[in-house]
């Protein structure tokens, strides 16, 4: 059944001539909304400056961020807290890739700075963004071309697997797809989960 699954998922892929395809789904635990991209709306590229809880910079990242949100490079200009207090409901996929534009395939492990995020994010909920963090036992995130300036973008692909947050007991999930994605310019600033 699942090879037959998987097969139909493979198939539905190679007819879709997207740059942009996530393939994975986690479902709706007491902490997150059912996570897939069926509607995949916005991929955004930069620059981010991460911090801890408190908001203190901790140091930066290069990142790609996946969201069924449209507009989202604008949306988190106007809501710098977007991924940590959201305003509505959404899905969003972040990659954290090495810095200083490296190019590469990046183990999750074996690199620092690789690592990743998935969220169901829903207001309603009691945590309203709680993360799945990636696993770092395997996976791969792949940058073939990488771009901060205005007008440009990244690209590349990924399979990765993802842990439950501490408080759910479930399964580790696995996403994978491609990427083309346009340089979100005022990213920098946004709190990441």
């Amino acid at each position: 059944m699942r090879k037959a699954a998987f097969a139909l998922l493979l198939l539905a892929g190679s007819c879709n001539n997207n740059d942009n395809v996530v393939y994975g789904a986690i479902p709706s635990t007491n902490v997150n909304s059912f996570i897939a991209f069926d509607n995949l709306n916005s991929v955004i590229n930069g620059r981010a400056t991460l911090t801890d809880a408190n908001g203190v910079a901790t140091g930066t990242a290069e990142v790609v961020i996946f969201s069924d949100r449209p507009a989202l490079c604008a949306r988190l200009a106007g809501a710098r807290d977007y991924f940590r207090n959201p305003p509505e409901p959404y899905v969003a996929l972040i990659l954290f890739l090495p810095g200083d534009n490296r190019l590469g395939t990046f183990l999750p492990g074996r690199d620092q700075g690789t690592d990743s995020e998935a969220i169901g994010a829903d207001p309603a909920l009691p945590q309203k963004s709680t993360p799945w963090h990636m696993d770092p036992g395997g996976g791969y995130i792949s940058l073939t071309d990488w771009s901060e300036a205005p007008g440009g973008g990244s690209s590349g692909s990924f399979n990765l697997f993802y842990d439950p947050p501490p408080t759910v007991t479930s399964n580790i999930f696995q996403f994978s797809g491609k990427f083309k994605s346009t340089v979100c310019t005022t990213l920098d600033g946004t709190q990441l989960p």
